[in-house]
């Protein structure tokens, strides 16, 4: 847990270096996740379908850049 020395300086500065603090160790993302309770089945669907949408996504960029080289073929 982080935590900050108030001596010799306002609260609301201390207030905003605990702040900080807190969002670089993440541990508002991690209340967040841990909420709600989510079921293996259900992160393992989720963590699968950022896959296939990357791997889409790749597939995607390599056609267009192939497609680009085509037309600059042809205009030279």
């Amino acid at each position: 847990m982080p935590s900050v020395n108030l001596k010799g300086m306002s609260f609301e500065k201390g207030l905003r270096i605990f702040r900080k603090k807190c969002q670089r160790a993440e541990i508002r993302e991690r209340c967040r996740e841990k909420e709600y309770y989510e079921k293996p089945n259900a992160k393992r669907n989720q963590t699968n379908n950022y896959r296939k949408r990357t791997r889409e996504l790749e597939k995607r960029k390599a056609a267009d850049l192939a497609l680009r080289k085509k037309m600059m073929m042809r205009n030279r």
